[in-house]
């Protein structure tokens, strides 16, 4: 207690710094749609997951809107002082939560969206915003939504605080959105970048053409992919303890701390990593198979163990700029999925250490 006392001058500057500032308000859809075509509202602030509601679910809020059912609050942050003399061009408001519903209200009074799945407005389905009859266009343009404003000018982790708080425990982000939305930093950046990279996303069967419509970039798989490769690598994977998830979560900690030059190493190792991987065994380097009956059965195109397995042994063993493959090729690494401990490390649970030391362990032993 004393030593709280003590304390008390430095714990009300600090409650004073930290505590929320809010204002509710609501905005009809028209005023909404217009703000984010304005870029006034910012919807993909680098803290937010991918857009990745599918059709019908975005058709089914357009139907709760336009019957007057209830839909939940969006939390807006307010990023600049409205009044500032260098606001002009600047986005004044980005979204904590509600992302998913607000994209969905702008794709569909935009024309971007069809309607489908309506359980109750049946004669909908098919229909684009400019299909609907005037008086559903009016009801949709009059229609609110409730917003909370916090103002977050004063101090920018504010909106990271809330947006953790309302998230944490919850089904709704993945493990990859929601560090993404906590660990933010110049190595996050990194790994989203690394993530487009056209080698990477032929090997990771992501189509090059339509990225976004991948259910992996929709859930920022492709993204822990990367995470994982620099978290393994340098024998790191020996060191994994606590569990798959808290070990890429720590290391992304970690990651965060590294230098701008440190950085520009890891983009080099991990682009050369990719396409010489691509070059000596294909684009579906990172296949899993079964041996069965005299002969190999391809039993996935992509394997994320397996990726581990392949792409950890060539980084930490091979010599990127003059790659020697002689003990290590499309025949060796096949053979290995003979052997069946090999086989069930990148089966089942794959993530354990033991599995995982296994899969790596057992590529590195070609090389040496």
């Amino acid at each position: 207690m004393n030593t709280l006392k003590k304390n008390l001058a430095e714990l009300q500057q600090l409650a004073k710094k930290r505590t929320v500032k809010t204002q509710s308000i609501e905005y009809d859809l028209e005023t909404l749609v217009k703000k984010i075509t304005r870029k006034t509202i910012k919807l993909d602030p680098e803290y937010q997951r991918n857009h990745r509601w599918s059709e019908e679910t975005s058709s089914k809020l357009i139907e709760s809107l336009i019957l007057n059912i209830p839909v939940p609050l969006v939390y807006l942050s307010q990023d600049v002082d409205v009044d500032a003399d260098d606001a002009d061009g600047l986005a004044r408001y980005s979204v904590i939560d509600g992302q998913q519903r607000l994209t969905a209200i702008y794709n569909f009074m935009t024309n971007e969206l069809a309607l489908e799945g309506m359980e109750v407005l049946k004669p909908l389905n098919g229909s684009k915003y400019k299909d609907l009859p005037p008086f559903l266009i009016r009801r949709l343009e009059e229609r609110t939504i409730k917003c909370l404003r916090i103002d977050s000018t004063l101090d920018p982790q504010v909106k990271y605080d809330i947006f953790e708080r309302l998230n944490s425990g919850s089904v709704k982000l993945e493990a990859q959105e929601l560090r993404n939305a906590i660990y933010r930093g110049s190595f996050n950046k990194l790994i989203k970048d690394l993530a487009k990279q056209e080698d990477f996303r032929v090997l990771n069967q992501i189509s090059l053409d339509k990225p976004d419509e991948s259910k992996k970039v929709q859930k920022m798989e492709d993204v822990e992919l990367v995470l994982r490769f620099f978290a393994l690598q340098n024998n790191n994977y020996k060191n994994l303890k606590k569990g798959f998830k808290v070990f890429l979560s720590d290391s992304m900690e970690e990651l965060n701390k590294l230098s701008d030059d440190e950085l520009i190493g890891l983009r080099s190792q991990f682009v050369k990593t990719m396409k010489v991987i691509r070059e000596h065994f294909g684009d579906q380097a990172f296949a899993k198979y079964r041996f069965e009956n005299l002969e190999f059965v391809q039993m996935s195109k992509f394997n994320a163990a397996v990726y581990d397995a392949l792409a950890i042994a060539v980084a930490d063993e091979v010599n990127l700029d003059d790659p020697d493959f002689s003990k290590l090729n499309s025949t060796t690494f096949k053979e290995l999925f003979k052997n069946s401990n090999f086989f069930d490390s990148v089966s089942g649970s794959v993530n354990d250490k033991e599995k995982v030391s296994t899969r790596i362990d057992a590529v590195k032993g070609l090389l040496k």
